[in-house]
Protein backbone atom coordinates (compact mmCIF):
# COMPACT_ATOMS: atom_id res chain seq x y z
CA UNK A 1 0.00 0.00 0.00
CA UNK A 2 0.89 3.80 -0.55
CA UNK A 3 2.99 5.39 2.40
CA UNK A 4 3.37 9.35 2.08
CA UNK A 5 7.13 10.73 1.70
CA UNK A 6 7.16 12.19 4.86
CA UNK A 7 4.92 9.40 7.15
CA UNK A 8 3.26 12.30 8.68
CA UNK A 9 -0.11 14.06 7.72
CA UNK A 10 -0.10 17.08 9.64
CA UNK A 11 -2.92 18.66 9.73
CA UNK A 12 -3.79 22.48 9.89
CA UNK A 13 -7.52 23.78 10.30
CA UNK A 14 -8.91 26.83 8.90
CA UNK A 15 -8.85 30.55 10.53
CA UNK A 16 -10.63 33.73 10.00
CA UNK A 17 -8.54 36.41 8.52
CA UNK A 18 -7.63 39.31 11.10
CA UNK A 19 -9.78 41.83 8.98
CA UNK A 20 -13.11 40.73 8.70
CA UNK A 21 -15.16 42.73 5.25
CA UNK A 22 -18.29 42.59 4.99
CA UNK A 23 -18.17 39.36 2.26
CA UNK A 24 -15.86 37.41 5.39
CA UNK A 25 -17.19 34.58 6.25
CA UNK A 26 -18.37 33.50 9.37
CA UNK A 27 -15.55 33.46 12.18
CA UNK A 28 -15.13 29.59 13.21
CA UNK A 29 -15.66 29.43 17.39
CA UNK A 30 -12.24 28.45 18.53
CA UNK A 31 -11.76 24.89 20.67
CA UNK A 32 -12.52 25.67 23.88
CA UNK A 33 -9.61 24.15 25.90
CA UNK A 34 -10.51 25.31 29.32
CA UNK A 35 -13.53 22.33 28.51
CA UNK A 36 -10.93 19.64 28.97
CA UNK A 37 -11.13 18.16 25.38
CA UNK A 38 -9.63 14.46 24.77
CA UNK A 39 -7.18 15.29 22.00
CA UNK A 40 -6.69 12.54 19.38
CA UNK A 41 -3.08 12.31 17.55
CA UNK A 42 -1.86 10.84 14.57
CA UNK A 43 1.57 9.16 15.71
CA UNK A 44 4.20 8.71 12.86
CA UNK A 45 7.94 8.93 11.67
CA UNK A 46 10.58 5.88 11.69
CA UNK A 47 10.53 3.23 14.60
CA UNK A 48 13.38 5.12 16.69
CA UNK A 49 12.11 8.57 16.47
CA UNK A 50 8.14 8.68 16.47
CA UNK A 51 6.11 12.33 16.84
CA UNK A 52 2.75 12.89 17.60
CA UNK A 53 0.40 15.39 15.91
CA UNK A 54 -3.00 16.43 17.22
CA UNK A 55 -5.90 16.32 14.72
CA UNK A 56 -9.18 16.63 16.30
CA UNK A 57 -10.84 16.82 19.68
CA UNK A 58 -13.62 14.97 21.10
CA UNK A 59 -15.92 17.07 23.25
CA UNK A 60 -18.97 15.53 24.99
CA UNK A 61 -18.30 12.67 22.79
CA UNK A 62 -18.47 14.36 19.64
CA UNK A 63 -15.50 14.96 17.20
CA UNK A 64 -14.42 17.55 15.91
CA UNK A 65 -11.73 19.65 14.20
CA UNK A 66 -9.03 21.88 16.34
CA UNK A 67 -9.64 25.55 14.99
CA UNK A 68 -7.32 27.69 17.38
CA UNK A 69 -5.53 30.88 17.15
CA UNK A 70 -1.89 31.44 18.32
CA UNK A 71 -2.23 31.18 21.53
CA UNK A 72 -4.52 28.73 21.65
CA UNK A 73 -2.06 25.99 19.65
CA UNK A 74 0.86 27.14 22.61
CA UNK A 75 -1.26 26.50 25.66
CA UNK A 76 -2.45 22.72 23.57
CA UNK A 77 1.11 21.98 23.37
CA UNK A 78 1.66 23.07 27.09
CA UNK A 79 -1.52 21.02 27.68
CA UNK A 80 -0.86 17.71 26.13
CA UNK A 81 3.05 17.92 25.17
CA UNK A 82 4.21 18.28 28.47
CA UNK A 83 7.71 16.11 28.68
CA UNK A 84 6.37 12.77 30.82
CA UNK A 85 2.95 12.75 29.55
CA UNK A 86 1.67 9.54 28.25
CA UNK A 87 -0.68 9.18 25.37
CA UNK A 88 -2.91 6.30 24.58
CA UNK A 89 -1.36 4.08 22.15
CA UNK A 90 -3.99 2.57 19.49
CA UNK A 91 -3.19 0.22 16.38
CA UNK A 92 -5.74 -1.90 13.86
CA UNK A 93 -9.14 -1.28 16.15
CA UNK A 94 -6.80 -2.50 19.52
CA UNK A 95 -5.38 -0.70 22.49
CA UNK A 96 -1.55 -1.23 22.43
CA UNK A 97 0.35 0.50 25.20
CA UNK A 98 1.32 4.00 25.79
CA UNK A 99 3.26 6.75 24.24
CA UNK A 100 5.58 9.24 26.53
CA UNK A 101 6.02 12.54 25.45
CA UNK A 102 9.97 12.77 25.49
CA UNK A 103 9.81 16.58 24.21
CA UNK A 104 6.93 19.15 23.55
CA UNK A 105 7.04 21.39 20.61
CA UNK A 106 7.94 24.92 22.71
CA UNK A 107 9.72 23.76 26.08
CA UNK A 108 11.02 26.73 27.83
CA UNK A 109 13.92 28.48 27.13
CA UNK A 110 14.29 26.01 23.93
CA UNK A 111 14.23 26.58 20.17
CA UNK A 112 10.63 24.90 18.58
CA UNK A 113 11.05 21.71 18.04
CA UNK A 114 10.68 22.19 14.27
CA UNK A 115 10.18 24.87 11.92
CA UNK A 116 9.07 25.47 8.29
CA UNK A 117 10.05 28.13 5.68
CA UNK A 118 7.48 30.94 5.39
CA UNK A 119 5.65 30.06 8.10
CA UNK A 120 5.28 31.86 11.75
CA UNK A 121 3.41 29.53 13.73
CA UNK A 122 3.66 25.32 12.39
CA UNK A 123 1.41 22.46 13.87
CA UNK A 124 2.73 21.44 17.14
CA UNK A 125 4.62 17.98 17.24
CA UNK A 126 6.30 15.68 20.04
CA UNK A 127 9.19 13.50 20.23
CA UNK A 128 7.90 10.51 21.63
CA UNK A 129 8.91 7.18 23.17
CA UNK A 130 6.28 4.16 22.38
CA UNK A 131 5.68 1.36 25.18
CA UNK A 132 3.87 -0.49 22.68
CA UNK A 133 2.52 -3.92 22.90
CA UNK A 134 2.86 -5.18 19.73
CA UNK A 135 5.98 -5.83 17.37
CA UNK A 136 6.84 -2.17 16.11
CA UNK A 137 7.65 -1.51 12.23
CA UNK A 138 10.29 0.64 10.97
CA UNK A 139 7.96 2.73 10.22
CA UNK A 140 5.18 3.92 12.34
CA UNK A 141 1.18 4.74 11.53
CA UNK A 142 -0.46 4.35 15.02
CA UNK A 143 -3.47 6.63 16.58
CA UNK A 144 -3.45 7.88 19.84
CA UNK A 145 -5.59 10.06 22.73
CA UNK A 146 -4.82 12.57 25.52
CA UNK A 147 -7.23 10.27 27.33
CA UNK A 148 -8.10 6.19 26.81
CA UNK A 149 -11.29 4.98 24.95
CA UNK A 150 -12.06 1.23 25.12
CA UNK A 151 -11.96 -0.41 21.91
CA UNK A 152 -14.16 -2.73 20.23
CA UNK A 153 -14.15 -6.41 21.72
CA UNK A 154 -12.11 -8.66 19.66
CA UNK A 155 -13.84 -11.81 21.41
CA UNK A 156 -13.94 -13.33 17.51
CA UNK A 157 -11.50 -14.03 15.31
CA UNK A 158 -10.80 -11.87 11.66
CA UNK A 159 -11.37 -14.57 9.04
CA UNK A 160 -8.15 -15.07 7.55
CA UNK A 161 -9.46 -15.06 4.11
CA UNK A 162 -10.26 -11.75 2.78
CA UNK A 163 -9.16 -12.02 -0.95
CA UNK A 164 -12.03 -13.62 -2.51
CA UNK A 165 -14.72 -11.77 -0.49
CA UNK A 166 -12.89 -8.15 -1.38
CA UNK A 167 -12.62 -9.14 -5.53
CA UNK A 168 -16.25 -9.91 -5.51
CA UNK A 169 -17.38 -6.76 -3.59
CA UNK A 170 -15.17 -4.45 -5.01
CA UNK A 171 -15.96 -5.37 -8.89
CA UNK A 172 -19.33 -5.39 -8.26
CA UNK A 173 -18.92 -1.45 -6.91
CA UNK A 174 -16.69 -0.83 -10.29
CA UNK A 175 -18.90 -2.73 -12.69
CA UNK A 176 -21.34 -0.36 -11.03
CA UNK A 177 -19.46 2.68 -11.87
CA UNK A 178 -18.84 1.33 -15.14
CA UNK A 179 -14.88 0.52 -14.70
CA UNK A 180 -14.35 -2.57 -16.91
CA UNK A 181 -12.46 -5.50 -15.68
CA UNK A 182 -9.21 -4.22 -18.43
CA UNK A 183 -9.28 -0.95 -15.96
CA UNK A 184 -8.54 -3.43 -13.17
CA UNK A 185 -6.08 -5.95 -14.49
CA UNK A 186 -3.34 -3.97 -14.21
CA UNK A 187 -3.88 -2.61 -10.61
CA UNK A 188 -2.81 -3.63 -7.19
CA UNK A 189 -5.56 -5.56 -5.33
CA UNK A 190 -5.63 -5.54 -1.27
CA UNK A 191 -8.14 -6.98 0.85
CA UNK A 192 -8.56 -7.24 4.59
CA UNK A 193 -10.88 -7.41 7.87
CA UNK A 194 -10.79 -4.79 10.03
CA UNK A 195 -12.06 -5.04 14.08
CA UNK A 196 -14.55 -1.96 14.61
CA UNK A 197 -17.59 -2.56 15.79
CA UNK A 198 -19.66 -2.35 13.38
CA UNK A 199 -22.00 -4.26 11.78
CA UNK A 200 -23.65 -7.81 13.40
CA UNK A 201 -20.42 -9.19 13.21
CA UNK A 202 -18.32 -6.43 14.31
CA UNK A 203 -15.98 -6.71 11.78
CA UNK A 204 -15.57 -4.78 8.52
CA UNK A 205 -13.82 -5.89 5.06
CA UNK A 206 -11.52 -3.14 2.92
CA UNK A 207 -10.96 -4.00 -0.13
CA UNK A 208 -8.89 -1.39 -2.72
CA UNK A 209 -7.61 -1.39 -6.55
CA UNK A 210 -4.47 0.70 -6.61
CA UNK A 211 -2.41 1.84 -9.14
CA UNK A 212 1.24 1.60 -8.49
CA UNK A 213 2.52 3.80 -11.02
CA UNK A 214 0.34 6.13 -10.47
CA UNK A 215 -0.40 5.97 -14.18
CA UNK A 216 -0.64 3.53 -17.14
CA UNK A 217 1.43 5.87 -19.30
CA UNK A 218 4.20 6.46 -16.29
CA UNK A 219 4.13 8.56 -12.98
CA UNK A 220 1.32 10.54 -13.23
CA UNK A 221 0.49 10.48 -16.77
CA UNK A 222 -2.31 8.79 -18.65
CA UNK A 223 -5.30 7.03 -17.26
CA UNK A 224 -5.50 5.78 -13.71
CA UNK A 225 -7.91 4.36 -11.27
CA UNK A 226 -8.77 3.61 -7.89
CA UNK A 227 -11.24 1.63 -6.08
CA UNK A 228 -12.50 1.95 -2.38
CA UNK A 229 -15.07 0.15 -0.61
CA UNK A 230 -15.65 -0.87 2.95
CA UNK A 231 -18.50 -3.43 3.80
CA UNK A 232 -20.11 -5.34 6.75
CA UNK A 233 -20.63 -9.09 7.06
CA UNK A 234 -24.00 -9.82 8.18
CA UNK A 235 -24.92 -13.57 8.08
CA UNK A 236 -22.78 -14.17 5.34
CA UNK A 237 -23.91 -11.79 3.27
CA UNK A 238 -21.83 -8.50 2.51
CA UNK A 239 -23.38 -4.75 2.00
CA UNK A 240 -21.48 -2.27 0.88
CA UNK A 241 -21.29 0.78 3.66
CA UNK A 242 -18.79 3.19 1.66
CA UNK A 243 -17.39 3.37 -1.97
CA UNK A 244 -15.24 5.70 -3.19
CA UNK A 245 -14.27 4.84 -7.42
CA UNK A 246 -11.96 7.39 -9.48
CA UNK A 247 -11.33 6.41 -13.12
CA UNK A 248 -9.33 8.93 -15.54
CA UNK A 249 -6.92 11.06 -16.41
CA UNK A 250 -3.65 10.36 -13.33
CA UNK A 251 -3.21 13.34 -12.70
CA UNK A 252 -6.79 14.14 -11.43
CA UNK A 253 -8.25 11.17 -9.97
CA UNK A 254 -8.37 11.01 -6.04
CA UNK A 255 -6.99 7.91 -4.12
CA UNK A 256 -8.01 6.44 -1.17
CA UNK A 257 -5.80 4.03 1.66
CA UNK A 258 -6.46 2.87 5.65
CA UNK A 259 -4.12 4.95 7.77
CA UNK A 260 -5.36 3.03 10.57
CA UNK A 261 -8.88 2.49 12.73
CA UNK A 262 -9.93 2.88 16.34
CA UNK A 263 -12.55 3.92 18.56
CA UNK A 264 -11.70 7.66 19.33
CA UNK A 265 -15.08 8.69 20.94
CA UNK A 266 -16.36 5.79 23.29
CA UNK A 267 -19.25 4.99 21.39
CA UNK A 268 -17.94 1.15 20.81
CA UNK A 269 -17.44 1.39 17.11
CA UNK A 270 -14.01 2.56 15.57
CA UNK A 271 -13.49 5.32 13.73
CA UNK A 272 -11.33 4.55 10.41
CA UNK A 273 -8.82 7.55 9.32
CA UNK A 274 -8.47 7.53 5.41
CA UNK A 275 -5.79 8.92 3.65
CA UNK A 276 -6.33 10.58 -0.05
CA UNK A 277 -4.25 12.01 -2.62
CA UNK A 278 -3.91 13.11 -5.97
CA UNK A 279 -0.67 12.15 -7.69
CA UNK A 280 2.11 14.82 -6.81
CA UNK A 281 -0.33 16.86 -4.08
CA UNK A 282 -0.39 16.50 -0.67
CA UNK A 283 -2.88 14.32 1.14
CA UNK A 284 -5.69 14.82 2.88
CA UNK A 285 -6.89 12.91 5.98
CA UNK A 286 -10.82 11.76 6.07
CA UNK A 287 -12.25 10.48 9.41
CA UNK A 288 -14.73 8.07 8.60
CA UNK A 289 -17.41 7.29 11.36
CA UNK A 290 -20.34 4.48 11.36
CA UNK A 291 -24.00 5.75 11.30
CA UNK A 292 -27.50 4.34 10.30
CA UNK A 293 -25.32 1.15 8.61
CA UNK A 294 -22.77 3.46 6.63
CA UNK A 295 -19.28 4.48 7.36
CA UNK A 296 -20.01 8.69 6.65
CA UNK A 297 -17.31 11.32 6.06
CA UNK A 298 -17.14 13.73 9.53
CA UNK A 299 -14.96 15.99 7.66
CA UNK A 300 -11.83 16.21 5.84
CA UNK A 301 -8.48 17.68 6.89
CA UNK A 302 -6.49 18.84 4.23
CA UNK A 303 -2.34 18.64 5.06
CA UNK A 304 -0.79 21.60 5.89
CA UNK A 305 2.08 21.66 8.27
CA UNK A 306 1.55 25.77 8.87
CA UNK A 307 -0.60 26.84 11.58
CA UNK A 308 -0.13 30.40 9.93
CA UNK A 309 2.00 32.30 7.68
CA UNK A 310 1.54 35.63 8.63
Amino acid sequence: MRRTAVIASILTFAVACDKATPDAAPAVPLTDLGANPTVLFQVFGARDGPRAAPFAVVVGGKLDRITLDDAGWRSLDTIVFRAGNRLSLYHQGRDIGVAEVARGMWPENEDALYSLPGCRLPVPQADLRLDATVPIEESVEFLASSAPFAQPAGDRRLPTEAEAQGRTIAGAVAAEAQIGSEDLASLDFHARWLRTGAGYEGRTLVATYLDPAGGDAGPGSGHSTNIFVLAEDSAGVLTTSYRHTASGEARTIESMRVYNHADLDGDGVAEILLEAWQYGGAPTLVLLSHRDGRWRETFRMPVDWCARTQ
